[in-house]
């Protein structure tokens, strides 16, 4: 036992009381290695929170991109870009060698127990980083925290649930989690941490980009610790140069795992997709520019936006941290982040700020829909500054608590008994407040349990397989608007066999613009001549096709080359609001008696003469002789599906309109009355531009239209 002043306002302390010593356990004196007892520790949250992954694991198939990488690593095939390698090849491992229920399980089981091994890290992460920022505080203190901030991570909502699905993160966060504990391992002066350090990051890189993110805070806090060391370099057994190319091969070596993309690629069975003899789609091009364009991600440079960040987007970081941690997790970071600055912690602030920072930068301008889990590295960082504001802070409060109650010796004989009783009130204390923040992953975990929660998600699986038990014609082709939801029935085929066949088809498959928009792919497909159905309704595209209900999809047919009734007499192009550079004409009509009576349908066909910018409305009115309006029809032609500003310059659009008649047509019997026809666009704040006077059809007779 050693007498350790309690400087309180120095680097050890928050206040300034008289001078005076209290007894603390030796350990607490200096930062030591870590002992089996935190490895066995380490080993025992991981396990608790492996077993809560596995009651609220996805239970089968997935839509999205878990869906494909429930494919994928079985086969193994190629994956979207960057081609997560390393994932792909640990999972064909792993499916392979683990007989037990199917594929898709499995690949989510995978992810649940890379999940668990990331917490166990996490946990000798932060105690590693509470023993260098706090070192004072004893073992015990710091393992019961770093345990606290460990479970707290297990249960931030956006890791939790990425632990439950074939996903690429509870490895990228193993990954991240490995290589900031090798870096605080790092001494100055030994460089088998930075060796080891050298060889994750490699890893890291091929399997998730950004983890480059990382270099400028391992480079600067490395960099620090090398400087603060107290042997001279003359002592290293390795000169500079030599360790440097040690470092280089162990962090190059591992990308040779991406020549895995070029060697795979002629046996994927979607890497070339053969629609028809004349349509080909290809997903993945076997050339050296495909190569680098795929593992580099061009496709989503476009998603990369810097000059339209602003408030919203830093409001939105905002909130996402709000949902993992909560006020107290954001209170206790500041704390954190404080008591490292307070105490000139510059390594461990240059690892985890500058890291924090460069994760955030990228993720505030990258905008895709689902940056939000690319933020999961950011809230580890913050629950390791929570961690370390929380042990601060109970230690500041034991030990005011424990000199408050101990007055000075004054009697020799009493001064062992007196320091002993310190030490168990200390730590007596320490772990009293500890078990009050243990409310805190506790709340975490029941208030984000009902949110995350996977073991009933049968939804995907359940639908495809009735999908592909309907009597679909050979060779047909299935559609959607949406990626995610045809990557089950890609599991089926290419795992199961279920009908390969078929061919699965979204928007933007490849970058070629006759894929940009389900409108543009429904042309596309019926091309093919090939039987082609949508997986589920969707409205608007009736502009383009007739859409017949086939059992659970419905079948898509091209519409008829001709206009059933053209327009008499020269009408002029429609005065659009988006511009001179924008025109639309009116091909044609047709008039025909509604499903019942005292109703009509007239079908707009609608042909673009210069692509439109916005998304117009179109309107029907039919007028009276005296002017007054009787009744009027407004919808928006293609919908949410392919609305006007995707339309295409020369193609021919069928817009149909029910027109509902007054009960009493007594007075119009015989009547002409008059058709109005046009386009406007609205606002998002509800205003109207653009309806003008439309263009007048001419006469229509009431009773020649009803049945």
């Amino acid at each position: 036992m050693k007498s350790v002043p309690t400087q309180w306002s120095g680097p050890d302390g928050f206040d300034s009381p008289p001078a005076r010593s209290i007894e603390l356990p030796d350990t607490a004196a200096a930062a030591t290695p870590l002992e089996g007892v935190d490895v066995g520790l380490g080993a025992g949250i991981g396990l608790l929170i492996l077993g809560l992954y596995l009651v609220t694991l996805a239970p089968t198939v997935l839509e999205a991109d878990a869906g494909e990488f429930q494919f994928v690593p079985w086969l193994p095939g190629l994956a979207h870009p960057t081609g997560y390698p390393l994932y792909t090849l640990l999972g064909w491992l792993w499916t392979h060698l683990l007989p037990l229920g199917e594929v898709a399980w499995r690949m989510n089981l995978l992810s649940a127990i890379l999940a668990g091994l990331a917490v166990a890290v996490v946990y000798l992460l932060d105690r590693q980083l509470l023993q260098q920022a706090l070192p004072l505080t004893g073992a015990a203190p710091q393992r019961i925290v770093a345990a606290l901030t460990a479970l707290t991570f297990a249960v931030t909502p956006t890791f939790w649930s990425q632990a439950l699905v074939a996903e690429v993160y509870a490895l990228h966060l193993l990954l991240v989690a490995t290589a900031l504990w090798l870096a605080l391992r790092f001494d100055g002066l030994s460089f088998n941490a930075t060796r080891w350090l050298a060889l994750v990051v490699g890893l890291g890189l091929t399997h998730h980009v950004t983890m480059v993110l990382l270099v400028p805070g391992l480079v600067v806090a490395l960099g620090l610790r090398y400087l603060d060391r107290t042997v001279p370099q003359t002592n290293q057994p390795l000169s500079p140069p030599k360790i440097l190319a040690q470092h280089l091969v162990l962090l190059l070596a591992p990308l040779l795992l991406y020549a895995y993309l070029p060697l795979i690629a002629g046996v994927t069975p979607y890497a070339t997709l053969q629609i028809s003899p004349a349509q080909q789609l290809v997903l993945y091009d076997n050339s050296p520019g495909g190569f680098w364009r795929h593992v580099t991600a061009t496709v989503f440079s476009s998603d990369l936006q810097p000059t339209a960040v602003g408030l919203e987007r830093l409001r939105l970081a905002g909130e996402l941290l709000y949902q993992q941690v909560g006020g107290l997790g954001i209170g206790l970071a500041i704390a954190g982040l404080a008591v490292l600055w307070q105490r000139r912690k510059w390594t461990v602030l240059a690892l985890t700020g500058l890291t924090a920072i460069a994760i955030t930068g990228f993720n505030l301008i990258y905008f895709i829909g689902d940056v939000f889990v690319l933020f999961i590295p950011v809230w580890l960082l913050v629950c390791l500054w929570a961690g370390t504001g929380l042990l601060g802070l109970i230690h500041w409060l034991a030990t005011r608590f424990v000199r408050g109650k101990v007055g000075p010796d004054s009697v020799v004989a009493l001064q062992r008994l007196r320091r002993r009783l310190r030490h168990h009130a200390y730590h007596r204390v320490v772990t009293g407040l500890s078990a009050i923040f243990l409310a805190w992953p506790v709340t975490l975990l029941l208030g984000n349990l009902p949110l995350v929660d996977q073991a009933q998600n049968w939804a995907a699986g359940l639908r495809w397989q009735q999908i592909l038990a309907e009597p679909l014609p050979d060779s047909a082709i299935l559609l959607s608007n949406d990626r995610n939801e045809i990557m089950p029935m890609w599991y089926y085929q290419y795992v199961e066999h279920r009908r390969p066949d078929l061919q699965g088809l979204f928007p933007l498959i490849t970058p070629a613009p006759e894929v940009e928009n389900v409108g543009r792919l429904l042309d596309y497909a019926l091309a093919s001549t090939r039987p082609v159905y949508l997986i589920k309704p969707m409205p608007g595209l009736d502009l383009k096709a007739n859409l017949t209900p086939e059992g659970t999809l419905i079948r898509a047919t091209p519409l008829t080359a001709t206009i059933p009734r053209n327009v008499d007499r020269p009408l002029p192009s429609i005065q659009l609001p988006g511009g001179a550079s924008e025109s639309i004409t009116l091909a044609g009509y047709e008039v025909t008696a509604g499903p019942v009576e005292q109703q009509i349908e007239l079908t707009l066909y609608w042909q673009v003469t210069q692509p439109l910018s916005l998304d117009y409305t179109s309107y029907v009115h039919l007028i009276d002789p005296t002017g007054h309006r009787l009744t009027q029809s407004d919808q928006r032609p293609g919908g949410e599906y392919y609305p006007s500003r995707l339309w295409q310059a020369g193609e021919l659009l069928r817009d149909r309109h029910r027109l509902f008649l007054p009960a009493d047509l007594t007075n119009l019997a015989g009547a002409d009355l008059r058709v109005q026809v046009g386009l406007y666009h609205q606002s998002e704040a509800g205003q109207i531009q653009g309806m003008g006077d439309g263009l007048d059809l001419g006469p229509l007779r009431i009773e020649e239209q009803l049945p």
